[in-house]
């Protein structure tokens, strides 16, 4: 797959809906071969057994999650050892959506968002083999129309003009271009890519022909128009910075696309949900949290929403909030993925579905939107990144040496050699992480778990205190909080048996 465009569609057996886009993909593949020109591959993929490990990390855990390899464990065997009707019940148990059709394109994978019929599968995959990953910028015009910076744009402010990524360079035949390259191959589905070479260009755009790689994310945003790589030259590294800087600072949530779209990038988001009363504050507030947000930005996102306006009343059930709740609530969530955030070594694929995990939380009940200060808020961050730093770096970090970036002559616009050996960015051995560092993550999340329950059940208490006579009508709501915790708790410590039985089993490998 790695030299052409390929669809893969996932499934299971006995499922009637994977049936049916097996039977599609057979009836679009004719065409698609005759109007691509085989440049497009189609392929099935159907899930019988706990054999593709190398796929599931490459979609991270979008087909087979962390907790189906560790499920498996109940039944007395290893995951190979599962009949069919055992391993199918463990997908289904663990909310996959499927069928699924990943597109995977200069061999990393991206979301296909067509339609499940043969017309769009055959439209979307036309587009995207024809389209580059990173588009060569060789005119002024072109280049201004990939920036939105052209006359089109200007006469047309009110259009939705999505974030890009642009690097100059001397050459192609650099180090950094080969990381360059990665990071746009991982990212495809997030965000488009574009490279210039060219001397005259790049004195338009930068001042003067650039004797390094100069890499940067042009945004609509008025307060961040051009913001400049200064990371190591490291794929993940960029990825992520990438990522979480193509949003704003502070986002507003006020739709249900927005809040999806900031929880997809994957990095936990301190979330800020206010009454309608602070909106006359907001502009007050919000400085304080661009402070900090500014200092914490690859490790965590800001957004804020209004909790009586919708689509939060929804959201917030989902959180555990009850309706009659009062005050601000600060917290951070993340979309059903590891508190460190996503492994940014792999491609960029949306979450199945938008699903709020807690990390932390503080009810605020009693406090005007004057009492909020850049210090407290400071406060409550360090707290959660406390415990994050003491789970250690996540398995990523440690997998990936940054390249240097030396001085070439300026490019003349045709410097298109193939890159030297070298040339991309390469992984050391990973070391996987011991039983005992995995342990301690593990109880470090249920202690955050924990300690968010409690704080929503003593915010639901205090309130109380100041209206005793509302207990009776209380008393559903507080002990739906209670079975929800007592849910959750039951949950982390079955993850934290299964944590164990891994590494009981790991150990038991090893001695054979």
């Amino acid at each position: 797959m790695c030299g052409r465009t390929a669809l893969l569609g996932v499934s299971v057996p006995g499922c009637e809906a994977c049936d049916q886009l097996d039977r599609t993909l057979r009836l679009a593949a004719p065409k698609l071969r005759l109007k691509a020109k085989s440049a497009v591959k189609l392929g099935q993929l159907r899930i019988e057994s706990q054999d593709s490990p190398v796929l599931a990390k490459i979609v991270q855990g979008q087909l087979v999650p962390e907790r189906l390899q560790t499920s498996s464990r109940e039944y007395g065997r290893p995951p190979h050892a599962l009949c069919p009707t055992e391993y199918i019940q463990l997908v289904a148990s663990s909310q996959l959506t499927l069928p699924k059709l990943i597109i995977f394109k200069e061999g990393e994978a991206l979301d296909y968002t067509g339609e499940f019929s043969k017309q769009s599968v055959i439209d979307t995959m036309l587009r995207e083999s024809s389209r580059d990953t990173v588009q060569t910028l060789r005119t002024v015009k072109q280049a201004e129309r990939f920036l939105h910076l052209d006359s089109w744009s200007t006469q047309h402010a009110d259009e939705e003009k999505p974030p890009r990524v642009v690097g100059f360079f001397p050459s192609n035949r650099s180090q950094a271009y080969g990381v360059f390259r990665d990071s746009a191959r991982k990212l495809q589905g997030l965000i488009s890519f574009g490279e210039c070479f060219d001397a005259a260009m790049q004195k338009k755009f930068l001042g003067a022909p650039t004797r390094k790689a100069v890499i940067q994310l042009v945004k609509a945003d008025k307060r961040e128009r051009k913001l400049t790589y200064s990371g190591p030259l490291a794929q993940p590294l960029l990825s992520r910075w990438v990522a979480t800087h193509s949003v704003a600072l502070v986002q507003d949530l006020s739709t249900e696309s927005s809040i999806e779209a900031l929880m997809a990038i994957g990095v936990p988001v301190f979330l800020l949900l206010i009454p309608d009363a602070y909106e006359e504050d907001l502009g007050d507030l919000i400085p304080s949290f661009r402070a900090v947000a500014s200092r914490v930005r690859e490790r965590l996102l800001f957004g804020y929403g209004f909790k009586d306006t919708e689509p939060w009343p929804m959201f917030a059930q989902q959180l555990g909030i009850p309706s009659s709740a009062t005050g601000a609530f600060w917290m951070i969530v993340g979309n059903n993925m590891d508190v460190t955030g996503r492994d940014w070594s792999t491609a960029w694929l949306r979450p199945p579905s938008l699903g709020f995990q807690i990390y932390a939380m503080e009810a605020r009940g009693k406090e005007s939107a004057s009492d909020v200060t850049e210090e407290k808020i400071q406060k409550f961050v360090d707290g959660f990144l406390s415990h994050v730093e003491q789970l250690g770096s996540p398995p990523w970090m440690g997998q990936w040496k940054p390249v240097e970036d030396t001085d070439e002559d300026p490019g003349d616009g045709n410097s298109f050699g193939s890159p030297i050996d070298g040339a991309r960015s390469v992984a050391d051995v990973a070391v996987a992480p011991d039983g005992d560092k995995l342990l301690r993550r593990r109880v470090a999340e249920l202690q955050m778990n924990f300690n968010s329950g409690v704080a929503l059940l003593k915010k639901s208490l205090d309130d109380l205190m100041d209206t005793p006579q509302l207990l009776p009508g209380k008393v559903p709501t507080l002990l739906s909080m209670v079975n929800t915790m007592e849910n959750k708790l039951k949950k982390d410590l079955l993850m934290l048996k299964r944590q164990l039985m891994d590494v009981k089993y790991e150990e038991e490998k090893q001695e054979l």
